[in-house]
Protein backbone atom coordinates (compact mmCIF):
# COMPACT_ATOMS: atom_id res chain seq x y z
CA UNK A 1 0.00 0.00 0.00
CA UNK A 2 0.89 3.60 -1.16
CA UNK A 3 0.99 6.36 1.75
CA UNK A 4 0.10 9.48 1.04
CA UNK A 5 4.13 10.75 1.92
CA UNK A 6 5.47 8.03 -0.11
CA UNK A 7 2.93 9.34 -3.23
CA UNK A 8 4.48 12.66 -2.88
CA UNK A 9 7.89 11.53 -2.66
CA UNK A 10 7.38 9.48 -5.68
CA UNK A 11 6.10 12.83 -7.35
CA UNK A 12 8.87 14.69 -6.66
CA UNK A 13 11.06 12.07 -7.80
CA UNK A 14 9.02 12.29 -11.28
CA UNK A 15 9.47 15.99 -11.49
CA UNK A 16 13.13 15.90 -10.76
CA UNK A 17 13.70 12.85 -13.34
CA UNK A 18 11.50 14.93 -16.23
CA UNK A 19 13.13 18.65 -15.54
CA UNK A 20 16.68 16.61 -15.74
CA UNK A 21 15.88 15.41 -19.16
CA UNK A 22 14.89 18.40 -20.94
CA UNK A 23 17.55 20.22 -19.13
CA UNK A 24 20.77 21.34 -21.52
CA UNK A 25 24.03 20.07 -20.43
CA UNK A 26 26.50 21.92 -18.99
CA UNK A 27 29.84 19.91 -20.41
CA UNK A 28 31.77 20.86 -16.84
CA UNK A 29 29.38 19.64 -14.49
CA UNK A 30 31.01 16.67 -12.91
CA UNK A 31 29.66 14.10 -11.00
CA UNK A 32 31.56 11.93 -8.24
CA UNK A 33 33.03 9.06 -10.28
CA UNK A 34 33.89 5.31 -8.88
CA UNK A 35 36.94 4.66 -8.17
CA UNK A 36 39.75 4.61 -9.02
CA UNK A 37 38.95 7.54 -11.39
CA UNK A 38 40.68 10.68 -10.42
CA UNK A 39 38.74 14.17 -11.09
CA UNK A 40 40.56 17.70 -12.02
CA UNK A 41 40.76 20.13 -9.74
CA UNK A 42 37.39 21.98 -8.33
CA UNK A 43 37.20 25.85 -9.81
CA UNK A 44 38.55 27.05 -6.53
CA UNK A 45 41.64 26.22 -7.73
CA UNK A 46 41.88 28.68 -10.55
CA UNK A 47 44.06 31.24 -8.30
CA UNK A 48 46.92 29.17 -9.96
CA UNK A 49 45.78 29.71 -13.06
CA UNK A 50 48.38 31.39 -15.41
CA UNK A 51 47.28 35.34 -15.84
CA UNK A 52 46.13 36.66 -19.18
CA UNK A 53 48.64 38.09 -21.62
CA UNK A 54 49.31 41.86 -22.43
CA UNK A 55 47.28 42.75 -25.32
CA UNK A 56 48.65 44.67 -28.62
CA UNK A 57 51.25 44.22 -30.78
CA UNK A 58 54.47 42.73 -29.98
CA UNK A 59 56.66 45.71 -29.52
CA UNK A 60 53.97 47.23 -27.47
CA UNK A 61 54.00 43.96 -25.24
CA UNK A 62 57.44 44.22 -24.56
CA UNK A 63 57.49 48.42 -24.31
CA UNK A 64 54.87 47.84 -21.54
CA UNK A 65 56.06 45.22 -19.50
CA UNK A 66 59.63 46.73 -19.67
CA UNK A 67 58.53 49.93 -18.33
CA UNK A 68 56.32 48.56 -15.81
CA UNK A 69 58.44 46.35 -14.67
CA UNK A 70 61.16 49.51 -14.43
CA UNK A 71 59.45 50.74 -11.74
CA UNK A 72 59.91 54.71 -11.43
CA UNK A 73 62.76 56.36 -13.51
CA UNK A 74 63.81 59.86 -12.72
CA UNK A 75 62.04 62.31 -15.18
CA UNK A 76 64.56 63.25 -18.24
CA UNK A 77 65.68 59.49 -18.67
CA UNK A 78 67.60 58.73 -21.64
CA UNK A 79 66.64 55.73 -23.28
CA UNK A 80 69.43 53.90 -25.89
CA UNK A 81 68.95 50.75 -27.46
CA UNK A 82 71.44 48.34 -28.70
CA UNK A 83 71.70 47.36 -32.41
CA UNK A 84 69.49 44.12 -32.92
CA UNK A 85 71.23 40.80 -32.61
CA UNK A 86 68.75 38.11 -35.17
CA UNK A 87 69.12 34.94 -36.14
CA UNK A 88 66.67 35.88 -38.94
CA UNK A 89 68.35 38.30 -41.65
CA UNK A 90 66.95 42.16 -40.93
CA UNK A 91 67.68 43.95 -43.48
CA UNK A 92 65.14 47.10 -41.42
CA UNK A 93 67.01 46.09 -38.24
CA UNK A 94 67.64 50.18 -37.05
CA UNK A 95 64.08 50.86 -38.20
CA UNK A 96 63.18 48.41 -35.44
CA UNK A 97 65.64 49.09 -32.95
CA UNK A 98 64.25 52.93 -33.10
CA UNK A 99 60.84 52.05 -33.25
CA UNK A 100 61.24 49.96 -29.84
CA UNK A 101 63.55 52.59 -28.40
CA UNK A 102 60.65 55.35 -29.12
CA UNK A 103 57.96 53.01 -27.45
CA UNK A 104 59.64 52.26 -24.43
CA UNK A 105 60.28 56.03 -23.97
CA UNK A 106 56.76 56.91 -24.49
CA UNK A 107 55.45 54.41 -21.83
CA UNK A 108 58.16 55.58 -19.34
CA UNK A 109 56.42 59.35 -20.18
CA UNK A 110 59.38 61.07 -18.57
CA UNK A 111 62.21 59.45 -21.09
CA UNK A 112 63.25 60.48 -24.65
CA UNK A 113 65.04 57.91 -27.24
CA UNK A 114 68.12 58.09 -28.49
CA UNK A 115 67.83 58.82 -32.52
CA UNK A 116 69.65 55.18 -33.33
CA UNK A 117 70.96 51.83 -31.97
CA UNK A 118 74.33 52.29 -30.05
CA UNK A 119 77.04 49.79 -27.61
CA UNK A 120 76.96 50.86 -23.93
CA UNK A 121 79.96 52.65 -23.91
CA UNK A 122 78.60 55.20 -26.45
CA UNK A 123 75.51 55.31 -24.83
CA UNK A 124 77.56 56.18 -21.57
CA UNK A 125 78.80 58.78 -23.65
CA UNK A 126 75.97 60.56 -25.12
CA UNK A 127 73.22 60.44 -21.74
CA UNK A 128 75.28 63.85 -20.91
CA UNK A 129 73.00 65.71 -18.76
CA UNK A 130 70.06 63.05 -18.60
CA UNK A 131 68.58 61.96 -15.18
CA UNK A 132 69.37 58.17 -15.98
CA UNK A 133 70.11 56.37 -18.65
CA UNK A 134 67.80 53.35 -19.25
CA UNK A 135 69.92 50.30 -21.62
CA UNK A 136 67.94 48.33 -23.37
CA UNK A 137 69.43 45.30 -25.30
CA UNK A 138 67.32 43.57 -28.53
CA UNK A 139 67.77 40.09 -29.70
CA UNK A 140 65.81 37.98 -31.99
CA UNK A 141 66.19 34.66 -31.69
CA UNK A 142 63.72 31.22 -32.22
CA UNK A 143 60.77 33.44 -33.29
CA UNK A 144 61.15 36.00 -30.17
CA UNK A 145 61.68 39.03 -30.03
CA UNK A 146 63.79 39.79 -26.34
CA UNK A 147 64.41 42.92 -24.49
CA UNK A 148 66.65 43.23 -21.78
CA UNK A 149 66.65 46.78 -19.69
CA UNK A 150 68.69 48.34 -17.47
CA UNK A 151 68.77 51.28 -15.94
CA UNK A 152 72.13 53.06 -15.00
CA UNK A 153 72.97 56.34 -13.24
CA UNK A 154 74.53 59.28 -15.00
CA UNK A 155 77.49 60.41 -13.66
CA UNK A 156 78.07 64.39 -14.20
CA UNK A 157 80.46 65.03 -11.42
CA UNK A 158 83.90 64.69 -12.38
CA UNK A 159 85.31 63.32 -9.06
CA UNK A 160 82.45 60.96 -9.26
CA UNK A 161 83.27 59.45 -12.52
CA UNK A 162 86.83 59.45 -11.50
CA UNK A 163 85.60 57.57 -8.04
CA UNK A 164 83.17 55.27 -10.30
CA UNK A 165 83.37 56.04 -14.02
CA UNK A 166 80.75 52.93 -15.09
CA UNK A 167 78.11 52.30 -11.88
CA UNK A 168 76.11 49.55 -12.29
CA UNK A 169 72.84 49.13 -12.95
CA UNK A 170 69.71 50.22 -10.34
CA UNK A 171 66.88 48.35 -12.26
CA UNK A 172 66.98 45.71 -14.23
CA UNK A 173 63.67 44.51 -16.75
CA UNK A 174 63.07 41.39 -19.24
CA UNK A 175 60.61 40.96 -21.62
CA UNK A 176 59.97 38.81 -24.87
CA UNK A 177 56.85 38.31 -27.26
CA UNK A 178 56.81 35.90 -30.24
CA UNK A 179 56.81 37.81 -33.53
CA UNK A 180 54.07 39.10 -35.32
CA UNK A 181 53.04 41.08 -38.39
CA UNK A 182 54.47 44.28 -37.72
CA UNK A 183 58.00 42.76 -36.25
CA UNK A 184 58.33 41.02 -39.50
CA UNK A 185 58.08 43.57 -41.84
CA UNK A 186 61.46 44.81 -40.71
CA UNK A 187 62.72 41.26 -41.34
CA UNK A 188 63.36 38.98 -44.81
CA UNK A 189 59.46 38.22 -45.86
CA UNK A 190 58.26 34.71 -45.71
CA UNK A 191 57.14 33.16 -48.81
CA UNK A 192 53.99 30.79 -48.33
CA UNK A 193 54.44 28.54 -51.24
CA UNK A 194 58.24 27.54 -50.54
CA UNK A 195 56.82 25.90 -47.75
CA UNK A 196 58.00 22.52 -47.14
CA UNK A 197 56.25 19.65 -45.40
CA UNK A 198 58.32 17.46 -42.64
CA UNK A 199 56.61 14.00 -42.02
CA UNK A 200 57.41 11.73 -39.09
CA UNK A 201 55.70 8.58 -37.35
CA UNK A 202 53.92 8.80 -34.48
CA UNK A 203 52.38 5.83 -31.93
CA UNK A 204 48.86 7.48 -30.97
CA UNK A 205 45.74 5.80 -31.57
CA UNK A 206 41.96 7.61 -32.05
CA UNK A 207 43.88 11.53 -31.94
CA UNK A 208 41.13 13.65 -31.16
CA UNK A 209 42.84 17.14 -30.98
CA UNK A 210 46.11 18.60 -31.33
CA UNK A 211 48.31 21.32 -29.58
CA UNK A 212 51.62 23.39 -30.39
CA UNK A 213 53.89 25.48 -28.33
CA UNK A 214 56.61 26.35 -26.12
CA UNK A 215 55.04 24.73 -22.97
CA UNK A 216 58.06 24.56 -20.80
CA UNK A 217 59.52 28.16 -22.02
CA UNK A 218 63.07 26.10 -22.95
CA UNK A 219 63.09 28.28 -26.39
CA UNK A 220 61.43 24.76 -28.36
CA UNK A 221 58.36 23.78 -29.56
CA UNK A 222 56.36 21.07 -28.13
CA UNK A 223 53.87 18.60 -29.69
CA UNK A 224 50.63 18.06 -27.76
CA UNK A 225 48.09 15.00 -28.54
CA UNK A 226 45.64 14.13 -27.28
CA UNK A 227 43.70 10.55 -28.07
CA UNK A 228 40.97 9.14 -26.43
CA UNK A 229 43.41 7.38 -23.88
CA UNK A 230 45.80 9.92 -23.43
CA UNK A 231 47.81 13.58 -23.35
CA UNK A 232 51.04 12.88 -24.96
CA UNK A 233 53.58 15.47 -25.08
CA UNK A 234 56.62 14.90 -27.25
CA UNK A 235 59.05 16.95 -29.78
CA UNK A 236 59.83 15.68 -33.40
CA UNK A 237 63.30 13.50 -33.38
CA UNK A 238 64.90 11.37 -35.47
CA UNK A 239 61.55 10.85 -38.12
CA UNK A 240 59.02 9.77 -35.48
CA UNK A 241 57.47 12.25 -32.67
CA UNK A 242 59.41 11.06 -29.40
CA UNK A 243 56.83 11.26 -26.03
CA UNK A 244 58.65 12.98 -23.74
CA UNK A 245 55.62 12.80 -21.14
CA UNK A 246 52.14 11.10 -21.08
CA UNK A 247 49.31 11.07 -18.72
CA UNK A 248 45.79 8.52 -18.96
CA UNK A 249 42.85 10.47 -19.37
CA UNK A 250 41.81 8.31 -16.72
CA UNK A 251 44.20 9.79 -13.93
CA UNK A 252 43.29 13.09 -14.99
CA UNK A 253 39.59 13.91 -15.01
CA UNK A 254 35.87 12.26 -14.92
CA UNK A 255 34.37 10.54 -17.73
CA UNK A 256 31.63 12.31 -19.44
CA UNK A 257 28.26 11.33 -18.43
CA UNK A 258 27.13 11.07 -21.96
CA UNK A 259 29.95 10.85 -24.25
CA UNK A 260 29.34 11.62 -28.24
CA UNK A 261 29.35 8.86 -31.01
CA UNK A 262 31.96 10.63 -32.75
CA UNK A 263 34.42 12.28 -30.81
CA UNK A 264 35.30 15.94 -30.74
CA UNK A 265 37.83 17.79 -29.15
CA UNK A 266 39.71 20.98 -28.61
CA UNK A 267 43.39 22.40 -27.41
CA UNK A 268 45.00 25.44 -26.72
CA UNK A 269 48.93 25.26 -25.89
CA UNK A 270 50.28 28.45 -24.00
CA UNK A 271 53.50 28.83 -21.65
CA UNK A 272 53.63 26.24 -18.72
CA UNK A 273 49.87 24.99 -19.60
CA UNK A 274 47.70 23.07 -21.63
CA UNK A 275 43.79 23.76 -22.09
CA UNK A 276 41.91 20.66 -23.08
CA UNK A 277 38.59 19.36 -23.51
CA UNK A 278 37.47 15.98 -25.77
CA UNK A 279 34.13 14.84 -25.18
CA UNK A 280 35.13 11.50 -23.62
CA UNK A 281 35.82 13.72 -20.61
CA UNK A 282 35.81 16.77 -18.48
CA UNK A 283 37.72 19.64 -20.53
CA UNK A 284 40.93 20.59 -17.80
CA UNK A 285 43.96 22.82 -17.81
CA UNK A 286 47.15 21.11 -17.30
CA UNK A 287 50.54 22.43 -16.34
CA UNK A 288 54.01 21.49 -18.15
CA UNK A 289 53.98 18.82 -16.05
CA UNK A 290 50.61 17.66 -17.11
CA UNK A 291 49.26 17.62 -13.72
CA UNK A 292 45.44 19.23 -13.38
CA UNK A 293 44.94 22.27 -12.45
CA UNK A 294 41.54 23.20 -12.93
CA UNK A 295 38.81 22.35 -14.42
CA UNK A 296 36.86 24.31 -17.12
CA UNK A 297 33.60 25.17 -18.50
CA UNK A 298 34.49 23.14 -21.72
CA UNK A 299 36.62 22.55 -24.73
CA UNK A 300 38.66 25.69 -25.49
CA UNK A 301 38.31 27.71 -28.64
CA UNK A 302 41.83 27.53 -30.02
CA UNK A 303 42.87 31.07 -30.33
CA UNK A 304 40.82 32.75 -27.86
CA UNK A 305 40.09 33.16 -24.46
CA UNK A 306 36.76 31.14 -24.35
CA UNK A 307 35.13 27.96 -24.25
CA UNK A 308 32.64 26.18 -25.97
CA UNK A 309 29.71 23.53 -24.56
CA UNK A 310 28.85 20.18 -26.48
CA UNK A 311 25.43 19.31 -27.17
CA UNK A 312 24.65 15.08 -26.81
CA UNK A 313 21.59 16.00 -28.67
CA UNK A 314 23.08 17.48 -31.47
CA UNK A 315 26.48 15.35 -31.61
CA UNK A 316 28.59 18.71 -31.38
CA UNK A 317 29.21 21.88 -29.95
CA UNK A 318 26.43 24.62 -29.55
CA UNK A 319 25.98 28.11 -28.68
CA UNK A 320 28.62 30.99 -28.18
CA UNK A 321 32.12 31.16 -26.70
CA UNK A 322 31.51 31.01 -23.03
CA UNK A 323 34.15 31.66 -19.64
CA UNK A 324 36.25 28.94 -19.41
CA UNK A 325 36.17 29.49 -15.19
CA UNK A 326 33.86 26.92 -13.93
CA UNK A 327 30.98 28.32 -12.80
CA UNK A 328 28.91 27.32 -9.57
CA UNK A 329 26.95 23.81 -9.87
CA UNK A 330 24.51 23.77 -12.03
CA UNK A 331 24.85 27.52 -13.82
CA UNK A 332 25.43 27.60 -17.27
CA UNK A 333 28.69 29.34 -18.31
CA UNK A 334 28.21 33.63 -19.52
CA UNK A 335 28.42 33.82 -23.19
CA UNK A 336 31.83 35.63 -23.84
CA UNK A 337 32.42 35.08 -27.58
CA UNK A 338 29.55 35.23 -30.36
CA UNK A 339 30.56 32.81 -33.03
CA UNK A 340 29.27 32.37 -36.33
CA UNK A 341 27.34 29.08 -36.09
CA UNK A 342 25.32 28.11 -33.30
CA UNK A 343 25.82 24.38 -33.96
CA UNK A 344 29.23 23.37 -35.44
CA UNK A 345 32.26 20.38 -34.61
CA UNK A 346 34.99 22.65 -35.42
CA UNK A 347 36.22 25.85 -34.28
CA UNK A 348 39.10 28.33 -33.89
CA UNK A 349 39.80 32.12 -33.85
CA UNK A 350 42.53 34.47 -34.67
CA UNK A 351 43.89 37.84 -32.93
CA UNK A 352 45.60 39.94 -35.35
CA UNK A 353 45.65 42.91 -33.66
CA UNK A 354 43.20 45.01 -34.64
CA UNK A 355 41.21 42.35 -36.63
CA UNK A 356 39.73 39.28 -35.18
CA UNK A 357 39.03 36.49 -36.91
CA UNK A 358 36.45 33.52 -35.95
CA UNK A 359 36.31 30.12 -38.12
CA UNK A 360 33.62 27.09 -37.67
CA UNK A 361 32.72 24.35 -39.59
CA UNK A 362 28.86 23.16 -39.64
CA UNK A 363 28.04 19.71 -40.12
CA UNK A 364 27.48 19.20 -43.44
CA UNK A 365 30.77 20.43 -44.26
CA UNK A 366 31.17 24.05 -44.48
CA UNK A 367 33.85 26.88 -42.63
CA UNK A 368 31.93 30.03 -41.85
CA UNK A 369 34.32 32.49 -41.71
CA UNK A 370 33.42 35.75 -39.93
CA UNK A 371 36.44 38.77 -39.28
CA UNK A 372 35.32 42.18 -37.34
CA UNK A 373 38.01 45.14 -37.99
CA UNK A 374 37.60 47.33 -35.29
CA UNK A 375 34.73 49.15 -35.37
CA UNK A 376 33.89 47.96 -39.20
CA UNK A 377 30.83 45.73 -40.00
CA UNK A 378 31.81 41.91 -39.48
CA UNK A 379 32.60 40.10 -43.28
CA UNK A 380 31.60 36.46 -43.56
CA UNK A 381 32.96 34.15 -45.94
CA UNK A 382 32.12 30.41 -46.89
CA UNK A 383 34.05 27.71 -47.65
CA UNK A 384 32.75 24.29 -49.11
CA UNK A 385 33.88 20.73 -49.17
CA UNK A 386 35.53 20.94 -45.89
CA UNK A 387 36.12 18.07 -43.80
CA UNK A 388 36.26 18.24 -40.00
CA UNK A 389 39.70 20.10 -39.23
CA UNK A 390 41.00 23.17 -39.16
CA UNK A 391 42.89 25.95 -38.14
CA UNK A 392 43.27 29.99 -37.97
CA UNK A 393 47.28 31.33 -38.37
CA UNK A 394 48.92 34.40 -40.26
CA UNK A 395 51.66 31.70 -41.61
CA UNK A 396 53.69 34.35 -43.32
CA UNK A 397 53.12 36.78 -40.55
CA UNK A 398 51.74 39.38 -42.97
CA UNK A 399 48.61 40.56 -41.06
CA UNK A 400 46.73 38.61 -43.34
CA UNK A 401 45.06 35.21 -42.03
CA UNK A 402 45.40 32.15 -42.99
CA UNK A 403 42.53 29.27 -42.84
CA UNK A 404 44.15 25.40 -42.93
CA UNK A 405 41.57 23.11 -43.44
CA UNK A 406 41.00 19.34 -44.19
CA UNK A 407 39.81 18.83 -47.75
CA UNK A 408 36.95 16.81 -48.44
CA UNK A 409 37.12 16.17 -52.61
CA UNK A 410 36.09 12.70 -54.33
CA UNK A 411 39.31 11.28 -55.19
CA UNK A 412 41.32 11.97 -52.06
CA UNK A 413 41.23 14.43 -48.82
CA UNK A 414 44.04 17.22 -48.99
CA UNK A 415 45.67 19.39 -46.50
CA UNK A 416 44.29 23.23 -47.75
CA UNK A 417 45.85 26.42 -46.38
CA UNK A 418 43.91 29.52 -47.85
CA UNK A 419 44.73 33.22 -47.21
CA UNK A 420 41.60 35.86 -46.30
CA UNK A 421 42.46 39.22 -48.12
CA UNK A 422 40.09 42.12 -48.58
CA UNK A 423 36.87 40.22 -49.73
CA UNK A 424 38.86 37.72 -51.72
CA UNK A 425 39.84 34.11 -50.62
CA UNK A 426 42.71 32.53 -52.46
CA UNK A 427 44.15 29.00 -52.16
CA UNK A 428 48.04 29.24 -50.99
CA UNK A 429 48.71 24.95 -50.66
CA UNK A 430 47.42 21.79 -51.15
CA UNK A 431 49.01 19.29 -50.41
CA UNK A 432 46.95 15.33 -50.76
CA UNK A 433 47.23 12.79 -48.75
CA UNK A 434 46.44 9.46 -48.58
CA UNK A 435 45.26 8.72 -44.92
CA UNK A 436 42.31 11.43 -43.18
CA UNK A 437 43.44 14.15 -41.23
CA UNK A 438 42.48 13.66 -37.65
CA UNK A 439 43.41 17.16 -36.36
CA UNK A 440 45.28 20.53 -37.39
CA UNK A 441 47.10 23.05 -35.06
CA UNK A 442 48.91 26.15 -35.66
CA UNK A 443 52.44 26.50 -34.02
CA UNK A 444 53.95 30.16 -32.84
CA UNK A 445 57.21 31.27 -34.74
CA UNK A 446 60.20 29.01 -33.39
CA UNK A 447 63.34 28.16 -36.14
CA UNK A 448 64.34 31.41 -38.33
CA UNK A 449 61.35 33.16 -36.98
CA UNK A 450 58.84 30.62 -39.07
CA UNK A 451 55.24 30.00 -37.80
CA UNK A 452 54.28 26.54 -38.98
CA UNK A 453 51.43 24.01 -39.31
CA UNK A 454 51.24 20.59 -37.30
CA UNK A 455 48.89 18.35 -38.69
CA UNK A 456 48.25 14.71 -37.76
CA UNK A 457 47.80 12.31 -41.07
CA UNK A 458 47.09 9.06 -40.41
CA UNK A 459 50.25 7.74 -38.90
CA UNK A 460 52.49 10.78 -39.09
CA UNK A 461 52.70 14.17 -37.59
CA UNK A 462 53.44 16.58 -40.75
CA UNK A 463 55.20 19.64 -39.96
CA UNK A 464 54.62 22.06 -42.69
CA UNK A 465 57.07 25.09 -42.58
Amino acid sequence: MITRSSRRRLERAIVIVAVAGVAPVVFAQPKKPNPPEKPAPSASTSASAVPPPLKGSAIVRIATQIAADMGTVPAGALVAVSPVVSDIPAPKAEELANRIAAQIAGRLGVAHAHPQPVALSVARGVSGRAANLVYVQLEIAKGELRATADLYPVVSNGWERLRNPVPGPRAHAFASASLDAEIRTFLQPIVLEQAKVHKARHEETDVIALGCGDLDSDGGLEIVVASRARIAVGKLRGGKLDVTSSAAWKDLAYAAPVPLREPLGAMTVGKNEILVGISDRYAIALDATLTPRRTLSGPPIPGADACVLLSPETGGFEGNGVACPLPPSGARPADVLSLPLSRFDAIAALDLGTTTVLAARDPAGKIKLRRTDGTAKPTEQIIEQTGAQLALADLDLDGVPEIAFSGDFPESDALMVWSWKGSALTQRMRVTTKEPIRAIAACPPEAQGLPALVAVVGPEVWLVR
